[in-house]
């Protein structure tokens, strides 16, 4: 079956649409996130927390929610490519976070098989441990599982700049005016303004810096997010544009805007975003 989900994500959930149980010790002062920042510390350096103000605050009681988001959107695309290794007596499974240790080796995400799921309605499997590829635990998989891959078309990673912008500004907008800064919230008319006019000068500013245009992951295909500063004498983005390429029209099509805890969390499937004005 394809699972909704790698943990369970929201309280309600129906548990035989996740995928696995991740224990923890409350007893010793453990918390549903302690696993997650056992991997953070086992993975290569790297700040899985949101620290803009207003995504702090929305995420303040969780210490690595960028790698939550991470690794369950990974397990999504694997499912998918069918890249989750069962062993062969159908008791444990296995997949490749994507992460690496210091030492450059991939960390893998091992599991046993509930084998009361079914009478108790809980997920078929349960966390055994996230180890790297000196492992005996891996001994059941072979060959390793691989890394989830999202590049079909490097075109797709790179802003052609003899295309044109075309956001259908008036749908977006009004559909996620939440999104905007408070100051715009309400006037989606100097909202449309504000947005056309960072969206004029993006091409200049693509030409001189190609990595400004980023790659993110949704709707299982590459789209690339750009700055848009509406606010900000400083040039520090308020939110991403999406847009994606349509080479009959020869022409981005602007498809949405996102927050940068939005933007960022897509973007991190694909890789760390190395270009300053995507950060949390």
């Amino acid at each position: 079956m394809n699972y909704e989900s790698l943990n369970q994500r929201y309280r309600d959930q129906d548990k035989r649409t996740v995928f696995a149980h991740f224990p923890y010790n409350g007893q010793a002062g453990e918390s549903w996130e302690t696993p997650y920042i056992k991997l953070s510390r086992m993975a290569k350096e790297e700040d899985w927390s949101f620290h803009r103000p207003e995504f702090a605050t929305q995420y303040s009681n969780q210490t690595v929610p960028i790698l939550t988001n991470y690794l369950n959107y990974t397990f999504l695309r694997l499912q998918e490519e069918r890249k989750i290794k069962i062993s062969e007596e159908g008791d444990k499974a296995c997949f490749n976070t994507g992460l690496m240790t210091p030492r450059g080796k991939d960390i893998y995400a091992t599991f046993f098989k509930n084998k009361q799921a079914e009478q108790r309605s809980q997920p078929d499997w349960t966390l055994y441990a996230f180890v790297d590829s000196y492992s005996e635990k891996l001994s059941p998989f072979h060959p390793l599982p691989d890394i989830a891959n999202y590049i079909e078309d490097v075109n797709d990673l790179v802003f052609n700049t003899s295309y044109a912008i075309e956001p259908n500004l008036d749908h977006f907008i009004r559909h996620n005016e939440s999104r905007l800064p408070e100051v715009l919230q309400g006037n989606l008319r100097m909202a449309e303004n504000v947005i056309n006019g960072s969206i004029q000068g993006l091409k200049e500013l693509i030409k001189r810096n190609y990595k400004i245009a980023i790659p993110h992951w949704y709707d299982s295909k590459i789209q690339l997010l750009l700055p848009l500063v509406l606010t900000n004498d400083e040039g520090i983005a308020d939110l991403a544009l999406v847009v994606e390429r349509d080479d009959t029209r020869k022409i981005y099509r602007g498809k949405t805007i996102l927050t940068m805890d939005m933007a960022y969390v897509d973007a991190r499937l694909i890789t760390k975003p190395a270009d300053e004005w995507l950060n949390p």
